[in-house]
């Protein structure tokens, strides 16, 4: 079952729904089914399997919020 994202074309609202292929979706808000499908990104996997470590902004400024580390990684 993929997950679409749409925009309801009645009152606006903006969602993300399992579809089965049978299946019409419904906007939550108005339940009207005059939808236009968004476009959706896929994350690519990346080589090696591991997570890349997460940088704090330049200069370290505000890693300490983020993770109590300064010097510019957080990892």
């Amino acid at each position: 079952m993929p997950l679409y994202g749409y925009a309801c074309k009645s009152c606006g609202h903006m969602f993300q729904t399992l579809v089965r292929s049978s299946e019409v979706p419904a906007c939550p808000a108005c339940e009207s089914v005059e939808l236009e499908r968004q476009l959706s990104l896929i994350a690519s996997p990346q080589k090696g399997g591991a997570d890349p470590e997460p940088t704090c902004p330049a200069g370290g400024a505000g890693c300490g919020q983020c993770c109590g580390m300064g010097g510019g990684m957080c990892g």
